[in-house]
């Protein structure tokens, strides 16, 4: 009988061990995926142009940070975006995020300051669906990956996939700051999926001109 309850320990001990190294590969796929989405935002953000040849004033509306702006909600800043979400878990609201109307040399674009990303491995390809939030209607693009050397598709759609992995992105841009004349850019990327606890998100910045 001791010896019963002590295989019966051992056994139970082993399977939550055997569960919490699950659950922290688990996590950790999705962090790693929340890391590349953030850098692969950055890196999107800092390719558009603060200055050109011809127009050494110009700034991109994307990275532009209107005088006086203070959507951020940073003390004491001129800064656009926000990565505060009103009820943690859920996508960014209509508002508050874009699409704002930025105004350069007389010419008024419509720009977002989040986006949401669904991965999905089917059948040996990867598929990445991002939203377009600066069009005027809804949209989706999901370029997909063939594991046979085929050109990578893409396909518009008017509805968000409902399978894989989405992740939300949310960015801010603080002018002037860390010194005066660059700006920090930081984004943070958030898994819709509320049955991870804690939930991942991972935030990174960088500065650029």
């Amino acid at each position: 009988m001791v010896a019963i309850v002590v295989l019966a320990t051992g056994l139970v001990s082993a399977a939550v061990l055997i569960a919490n190294i699950y659950k922290s590969s688990v996590r950790s796929r999705y962090i790693a995926l929340a890391t590349q989405l953030a850098s692969e935002e950055l890196e999107d953000l800092s390719r558009w142009p603060a200055n050109n040849n011809t127009s050494p004033s110009f700034i991109d509306p994307h990275i532009m940070v209107p005088a006086g702006t203070n959507t951020c909600g940073i003390t004491g800043e001129t800064c656009i975006g926000t990565i505060t979400y009103p009820q943690p878990g859920l996508p960014p609201p209509a508002t508050g995020y874009g699409p704002v109307s930025i105004t350069v040399n007389g010419v008024s674009t419509p720009v977002s300051y989040f986006d949401t990303v669904c991965l999905t491995t089917q059948n040996g390809q990867m598929s990445e669906t991002y939203q377009n939030p600066n069009s005027t209607t809804a949209s989706y693009n999901t370029l997909t990956f063939y594991s046979n050397g085929n050109a990578p598709a893409v396909v518009t759609t008017a509805n968000q996939p409902f399978v894989g992995m989405t992740f939300s992105r949310q960015w801010v841009i603080e002018q002037d700051q860390p010194v005066a004349g660059v700006r920090r850019i930081t984004v943070l990327v958030t898994l819709l999926d509320q049955t991870i606890q804690p939930p991942v998100t991972f935030q990174m910045s960088m500065v650029r001109p």
